[in-house]
C-alpha cells in the first residue's frame, strides 16, 4: 500500500533532487537550527525524557537536569534495556541524585506492543546501572501510568513539548493511539533510535527500534516533527578513559556517578574493539537542547520495517524522497509512477564531537544544578526548579 504521505509527482516520474538543491537545503536546516537555538535561549524548552535505564540513559538523564536549556516536565520509563520495574527505581535514584525532587517520574509499559521485550544486562549491568549502588529511592512514583502522564502533560502545553525518547517507542506509541489529538499538540519529537547504515544488534537493526518495530512505525507515521538521533550520529560521540579520568578528579556527586557506571560501559566497547563507549542517548538530550551540535542534518522519509526475517526494525531511510511504483500488466509487473514522499524525520550525519563532549563534562562535573531539598527534609513539597 501507498504510503499516506506519498504524493503522485506525474507518470513520467521527476529526476532526483539536484545537488544543489540539496545544498541550499542543508543550509536553510542549519540556519533554521541557529534561529531556533536563540529563541529556545529566551526560555527553556519543556521535555518529557521517555528512558530505560540504562547507562547511557543516566547519562542522558543527568544531562537534561543539568542543562538550563531544558525544563525536564516528566520523566517515563519503558521496558528496554531493563525490565521496566528496574527502570523505574533507577530513574528515581538519578533525579535525587540530581535534586530534581519534583519531576515526576512515571513508569510505563512493561513490554513491546506485539513481540518479547529483549533486554541488555551485558551492555549495562544487572541492575542498569553497571554496578553502581546508589541509595534506595525516598522519592515516590507518580500513581499514573506513563501513558497518562505523557497525554496529560502535552495537552496542558500544546505545541510547547518536546518528546525525548531514548529508548523503545513503546509509550510514545500507546500515548498516539490513546490520544491521536497528540499529533498536533507535540511540539516536536527528538529520539535516539535507527540507523542508516546498519545496526547493532542484527546487520541493519538499532537496538531501540529493533525491540519494538511496530511501536516506531506509529511514531514516524505520526506527523509529528522528528529528529532521529541515529548510530550514524552517535557513533561519532566516543567517551573514553580520558574522559573518565577528568570525571573520577571532579567533587561533584554527579561526576563520580557517571563515572563509576561508565567503567563497565567502556569496558564493554573496549571488549568489541573500540576506543571507548558510544554516547547514544546523551547525544539526543544534547540535539534537543542545541541543534547545531549537528553539522550535516539531510530531510529524509523513515520506513520502519516490521515483517523482515533478517531485517525486523530497521530503519530504511529515504533522502531521495522519491519511490518507485509498479502496477499489473498481464502475468506481469511494470514499472509505473514516480511519487514523491514528504520527509517525516531530520537525520543528523555529522556532529560536533568535541564540542559536545566539552559540554557533557562541564555539566557532569558542575554541582547539581536543581539541588533542591527533598520533602521530608523541608517538610512539604519542594518548589519547581526551572
Amino acid at each position: 500500500m501507498v504510503d499516506e504521505l506519498a504524493k503522485p509527482v506525474n507518470q513520467l516520474g521527476t529526476r532526483p533532487p539536484s545537488i544543489r538543491w540539496k545544498v541550499l537545503a542543508c543550509g536553510m536546516l542549519w540556519l533554521c537550527a541557529v534561529a531556533g537555538n536563540l529563541a529556545w535561549a529566551a526560555s527553556p524548552r519543556r521535555v518529557i525524557l521517555d528512558v530505560d535505564p540504562g547507562i547511557d540513559d543516566a547519562m542522558a538523564l543527568l544531562l537534561a537536569f543539568q542543562s538550563p536549556e531544558l525544563q525536564v516536565e516528566a520523566v517515563t520509563v519503558v521496558a528496554g534495556n531493563v525490565p521496566v520495574e528496574l527502570g523505574a527505581e533507577n530513574a528515581l535514584k538519578l533525579a535525587e541524585l540530581a535534586g530534581a525532587w519534583n519531576v515526576p517520574v512515571a513508569r510505563g509499559a512493561e513490554r513491546p506492543l506485539l513481540r518479547r521485550l529483549t533486554t541488555a544486562e551485558a551492555v549495562h549491568g544487572e541492575n542498569g546501572l553497571g554496578g553502581l549502588e546508589l541509595p534506595a529511592p525516598k522519592k515516590a512514583l507518580d500513581p499514573r501510568h506513563a501513558v497518562e502522564v505523557i497525554v496529560q502533560t502535552v495537552r496542558a502545553h500544546p505545541g510547547e513539548i518536546t518528546l525525548v525518547p531514548v529508548g523503545p517507542l513503546t509509550n510514545v506509541a500507546l500515548a498516539l493511539r490513546q490520544a491521536p489529538d497528540l499529533r498536533t499538540k507535540v511540539r516536536e519529537i527528538v529520539l535516539m533510535g535507527g540507523a542508516v547504515h546498519g545496526g547493532n544488534v542484527t546487520p541493519v537493526a538499532e537496538a531501540n527500534i529493533h525491540n519494538d518495530a511496530e511501536a516506531a512505525q506509529i511514531v514516524f507515521g505520526s506527523g509529528i516533527p522528528i529528529v532521529m538521533v541515529g548510530l550514524d550520529a552517535t557513533s561519532q560521540v566516543v567517551l573514553t578513559r580520558q574522559h573518565l579520568a577528568r570525571l573520577r578528579e571532579s567533587s561533584s556527586p554527579l561526576a563520580k556517578a557517571v563515572a563509576s557506571m561508565a567503567e563497565h560501559y567502556v569496558r564493554f566497547y573496549e571488549g568489541q574493539g573500540r576506543q571507548g563507549a558510544l554516547m547514544h542517548d546523551p547525544l539526543a538530550v544534547g540535539l534537543a537542547m542545541d541543534r547545531t551540535f549537528a553539522t550535516l542534518i539531510q530531510p529524509a522519509h523513515v520506513s520502519v520495517e516490521t515483517r523482515g526475517e533478517f531485517t525486523y526494525g530497521q530503519t530504511v531511510v529515504n533522502f531521495s524522497l522519491q519511490r518507485t511504483l509498479t502496477s499489473p500488466r498481464g502475468d506481469r509487473d511494470t514499472i509505473g509512477p514516480v511519487i514523491r514522499l514528504e520527509p517525516n524525520a531530520q537525520i543528523p550525519l555529522q556532529i560536533d564531537a568535541e564540542r559536545f563532549l566539552t559540554l557533557f563534562l562541564d555539566r557532569i562535573t558542575a554541582p547539581p544544578r536543581l539541588a533542591t531539598p527533598s520533602p521530608s527534609a523541608t517538610g512539604g513539597t519542594a518548589k519547581r526548579s526551572s
